[in-house]
């Protein structure tokens, strides 16, 4: 009998309070704006703005026009959900503005705080960008691509909970085979960690080079260890060819 394996997936959300110290004092931020959808035709607005409009259509090309291109670059957002809100607070600085910015968060069913963000503000440019908080998180980009093979393939595949880096970017897809390649990676280190998830197509003995060596796991999965490419499983129990390949370049 062929059993389709299930995907397997547990997020913990949690509240958390956040305080935000240096330049913006609570008792003296001014009453915020919100910034409404955009709409066409607004030229009378100043660039943080037309940045915040910008970011929220997801329009970052048209963002960078609002900043001085010689000096200042939009600070990477490494997720993919879509930014439901943006608040723009005045500071007690001169040309400075706060811009707190939420996702919709599908697991949530609600808004989770993205990032905040210091803008200072030169006539129409803004020149100075200070990464305040950062809450983006990659792993919901992982999270919603397993949800999405789950529920067009009814499988189990296990994912990793470990790393052997922080994961400050992950790209995923999956391919026409029906397999599920997770790719995450560290832009400091220039590494990255892979893992490809197949449908049990031939023997794991077909794969097996001549430095392979086979390993019996405590759950009863066969692993083919290659020393000098990837780790391939075989498991039983998911039904699944799971393929991990480690790799970390100097620049």
């Amino acid at each position: 009998m062929s059993v389709k394996a299930l995907f397997l997936l547990m997020i913990v959300g949690w509240s958390s309070m956040l305080l935000v110290s240096g330049s913006v004092k609570a008792q003296n931020i001014a009453t915020s704006e919100a910034v409404a959808a955009p709409n066409d035709g607004e030229t009378h607005l100043g660039p943080a703005q037309q940045l915040a409009k910008a970011l929220l259509r997801n329009d970052l090309d048209g963002a960078q026009k609002y900043v001085e291109k010689d000096f200042v670059q939009i600070p990477e957002i490494n997720e993919n959900s879509p930014i439901g809100g943006i608040q723009l607070v005045s500071s007690p600085e001169k040309d400075v503005k706060i811009l707190l910015a939420h996702f919709d968060d599908e697991v949530l069913k609600g808004e989770r705080l993205a990032f905040i963000w210091e803008l200072t503000e030169k006539g129409d440019r803004i020149i100075k960008i200070r990464v305040l908080f950062a809450g983006a998180n990659p792993l919901v980009d992982e999270a919603r691509l397993i949800r999405e093979y789950q529920k067009k393939f009814i499988r189990h595949v296990l994912v990793p909970t470990e790393f052997p880096f922080k994961i400050t970017q992950f790209d995923g897809y999956v391919d026409s085979n029906e397999s599920l390649e997770l790719v995450y990676r560290n832009d400091a280190l220039n590494g990255f960690f892979r893992v490809k998830a197949s449908p049990i197509a031939v023997e794991l003995e077909r794969y097996k080079g001549k430095d392979d060596v086979y390993y019996m796991l405590k759950d009863g999965t066969k692993a083919l260890y290659r020393p000098k490419f990837e780790l391939n499983f075989d498991s039983r129990r998911t039904g699944c060819n799971i393929r991990l390949r480690l790799e970390t370049r100097k620049c």
